[in-house]
């Protein structure tokens, strides 16, 4: 019995250790993590809707389900953000869903547009001890 507790709290010291020995990952990309970024999406912005807005800080695009699911980091503050979708939507013709909240709720604040054929929700979320703000945004065909 000894022997087997023995055991255990050797193994229960151990994974701490290993857990403990891991590298802390920064939240902020580094500089190759940018230029890697910045690279494919500048590659991969043609193939998106034309109505589909994207900040010019966009780093990290990552494109899915026929471009109707798009996530990136912009650089910038949420609310900075969130002004710029609300201005850049509003010129691009969609319109505000009548019962949308656009308040911040945990970190983040969902717009929700529309348009005849399609529907769009753009969530920015802030990135704790970050310069950077997620945006993640879906297109819903009508």
């Amino acid at each position: 019995m000894i022997r087997r507790f023995g055991f255990l709290l050797l193994l229960l010291m151990f994974s701490i250790l290993a857990a403990c020995s891991r590298e802390v990952e920064s939240s902020a990309p580094s500089d190759t993590d940018v230029a890697a970024g910045t690279a494919t999406a500048l590659a991969n912005l043609a193939s998106l809707p034309p109505d589909i807005p994207i900040h010019d800080s966009a780093i990290n695009l990552k494109l899915a389900a026929e471009n109707t699911y798009i996530s990136y980091q912009a650089l910038g503050t949420p609310e900075d953000i969130v002004a710029y979708y609300r201005d850049a939507l509003e010129s691009q013709g969609w319109e505000r869903r009548n019962n949308s909240i656009e308040e911040p709720i945990g970190g983040a604040t969902t717009l929700l547009r529309s348009k005849t054929d399609k529907n769009i929700s753009i969530t920015i979320q802030s990135i704790p001890e970050s310069e950077y703000v997620r945006i993640l945004i879906s297109v819903v065909l009508k």
